[in-house]
């Protein structure tokens, strides 16, 4: 497929086609929450705090998941991994159609969590690290928009519900990740370009640069790209954990204003359908801004993470400056700002992870980065509304919002991934 004048497309184009679809039904149930919570609240008629606890559980096992999914996918790569977490998934939903009791929720929801990392991003990001080179902050990029679009399927989640009921749309969902999904991993998806005896990314022909006379190394540091990376070893490195830093960091903002905009804009004295329009807003520009990691391909990983933590930090001062209802106009300018932002610092944590501990054990440890970013946006939505309770406002936890930007920015500086690999823009091309 890449040897001779047409190459044909390349490979990795279809992988990566393949993941941003695994990625819409993989989070379908988390970033869809809500709409199911209300159906399943009004048909037990359990307490908001009680059901509510079950996305938490879902959260905690995702988490604890994370590592486990990583090191499944360096053992046995993604034809296997990501197959069998989808058909766990598929169970785990038919399943929720027949819960009577809380406690079965509960652990069903939790089943749900390990399925969904076992076919998510965590299984995904290797896999697109290694097809991808030169244009991997596209590539995972596209892979994150495949997660934040899920959310964007909230009205089509709803007209499921609406016409079978909440359980057959648990059954719908679970039949397209059994029965879509899982073949279609099993029949394309490809855990490196070696596997099809293809060189990668930057030696197919398509995107080579040496034809134009430019250069295709990236590397920098050759001592650090060279070693054989594994999460004992990578744990003795100052990057590791600052890089673990910012991603807890980022988990602990993102979350908490996920989780908080909507009562936040509701107790501002905006409609509940007015607030959901805003977050269906932050939404839609979360996913095309993933897209935008591109930038970083030019710009630098440092840069563009600085850049969309300035939108981050423009959107919460915003956010805080909504004191009533008299201005509509600032929730929205709110959502486009701090969506762009959210969409860009999330994909930008897998493609930095990528260029600082790339290789044969990467699914591993960049497990444990995401375990840490869920984490942190365990305790930022819990402590946010622990201080609500106690203070009978949010203004409080905004200063700490604001310090978690500016440190999730400045521990991705200390990784300085730049340092071990630059991007293709940063390049000067060899003279001809």
């Amino acid at each position: 497929m890449t040897n001779g004048k047409n190459p044909g497309i390349y490979y990795g184009w279809v992988v990566l086609a393949l993941g941003f679809f695994t990625m819409l039904v993989a989070y379908s149930l988390r970033y869809n929450f809500s709409v199911f919570y209300v159906a399943i609240l009004e048909h037990f008629g359990w307490g908001r705090g009680e059901t509510a606890a079950g996305f938490s559980i879902n959260l905690i096992v995702y988490a604890v998941s994370c590592p486990i999914a990583g090191n499944l996918v360096d053992r046995f790569g993604v034809r296997v991994t990501v197959p069998v977490g989808a058909v766990l998934l598929g169970i785990a939903l038919s399943t929720c159609s027949l819960i009577h009791a809380i406690w079965q929720f509960y652990l069903i929801i939790g089943i749900t969590a390990f399925g969904n990392c076992a076919m998510g991003y965590v299984a995904h990001v290797p896999m697109i690290a290694n097809w991808f080179v030169k244009r991997r902050g596209l590539a995972l990029g596209v892979l994150s928009a495949g997660v934040t679009a899920s959310a964007v399927m909230a009205p089509g989640v709803q007209a499921l519900i609406t016409a079978l009921g909440w359980k057959g749309a648990f059954v719908v969902l679970a039949g397209i990740s059994a029965f879509v999904v899982a073949p279609l991993a099993a029949i394309f998806a490809r855990q490196r370009p070696e596997d099809m005896g293809l060189s990668g990314e930057s030696n197919h022909e398509a995107f080579s640069e040496v034809q134009a006379g430019g250069p295709t190394d990236l590397v920098v540091d050759r001592e650090w790209v060279s070693r054989d990376w594994t999460p004992a070893g990578a744990v003795k490195t100052p990057r590791f954990w600052w890089m673990s830093l910012a991603c807890m960091f980022l988990g602990f903002y993102c979350y908490t204003l996920l989780a908080h905009q909507v009562a936040y804009l509701t107790d501002a004295g905006y409609s509940r359908a007015f607030a959901a329009g805003i977050v269906a807003i932050f939404c839609v520009l979360a996913t095309l801004s993933s897209f935008c990691t591109l930038i970083s391909d030019f710009l630098g990983r440092e840069t563009t993470f600085t850049l969309s933590s300035a939108c981050t930090l423009i959107g919460m001062v915003l956010l805080m400056s909504i004191r009533d209802s008299l201005h509509p106009w600032m929730p929205y300018l709110y959502a486009l700002i701090f969506g762009f932002g959210y969409g860009l610092c999330i994909a930008l944590m897998a493609v930095t992870s990528a260029d600082l501990f790339h290789g044969k054990h990467y699914g591993a440890i960049n497990g444990i980065f995401m375990a840490l970013f869920v984490f942190g946006g365990a305790v930022g939505p819990w402590f946010a509304g622990y201080i609500f309770d106690v203070t009978g406002s949010y203004d409080r936890m905004f200063p700490l919002l604001y310090l978690a930007v500016f440190a999730s920015t400045a521990f991705i500086w200390l990784a300085s991934p730049r340092r071990i690999r630059t991007v293709p823009g940063k390049l000067k091309a060899t003279p001809g």
